[in-house]
């Protein structure tokens, strides 16, 4: 249960503002019916530079942290894709860098929001070594994803996600993930769908995947349920 905000063609001084509006959705960010609110379980933050993934995690509350995170991105100025999460956490005692969001293995990287209840179910089809045995649903499902991969990341996804909407109980599959080449973009929800949503946008050579609208001055368009989006981050240099 989480935020997440995606960026293509991200540039600092640009897109500072939008960035800061949404780190505030820590504190103020929509939460389901019956949560407390805030989402300050944690944060994570990859960006690719000259083709390398760049990722940062922290357990903290990212309104303890904001400065640390406008520094890193004010130092890499820009990148083909910036994304930023801030977590919920759904199980107990993994509010620390270990469970924070991303995910990822060489250049993909990958984030979720949502929750795979029974996610132990999809560890005997996992044939890639590094899973440690205290991993939840997110790393499981990305690594049942990677396991996939050789083929297509996108269709991998979407087989790992066919199969958890036919044999798994899940609360939501929104993801942003990523190898660098494009950004892939999901929205699914069982439930509360005004939590679980997810915005697409662009502006000013930028597409924006944002789990709430940000700017104002930005037209932003709800996705659809089951809407799965593949961005080539070279598109709109």
């Amino acid at each position: 249960m989480c935020r997440v905000l995606g960026i293509t063609h991200f540039n600092y001084s640009r897109h500072q503002e939008i960035i800061a509006q949404f780190c505030e959705l820590a504190r103020s960010g929509v939460v389901m019916a019956e949560d407390p609110p805030g989402h300050e379980d944690g944060w994570g933050l990859a960006f690719y530079l000259e083709g390398k993934l760049i990722v940062h995690k922290s357990g903290v509350n990212l309104l303890e942290e904001t400065d640390k995170v406008l520094q890193i991105l004010s130092t890499a100025e820009t990148s083909p894709l910036m994304i930023l999460h801030l977590r919920k956490s759904a199980w107990a005692d993994t509010s620390n860098t270990r469970h924070a969001h991303p995910f990822y293995l060489d250049n993909t990287v990958f984030f979720h929001n949502g929750v795979v209840y029974d996610y132990q179910g999809l560890i005997p089809d996992i044939n890639l070594p590094g899973l440690d045995a205290d991993a939840r649903d997110t790393e499981v499902l990305f690594y049942h994803v990677m396991s996939g991969a050789s083929r297509d990341l996108g269709q991998a996804f979407l087989d790992s996600s066919a199969l958890i909407q036919q044999k798994h109980k899940f609360s939501a599959l929104n993801c942003l993930f990523s190898d660098g080449v494009k950004l892939f973009a999901y929205r699914d929800y069982a439930k509360e769908a005004d939590y679980y949503s997810l915005y697409k946008a662009c502006s000013e050579g930028s597409c924006f995947i944002s789990s709430e609208p940000l700017d104002k001055n930005i037209r932003w368009e709800l996705m659809a349920k089951e809407e799965f989006l593949a961005i080539d981050l070279g598109d709109m240099a």
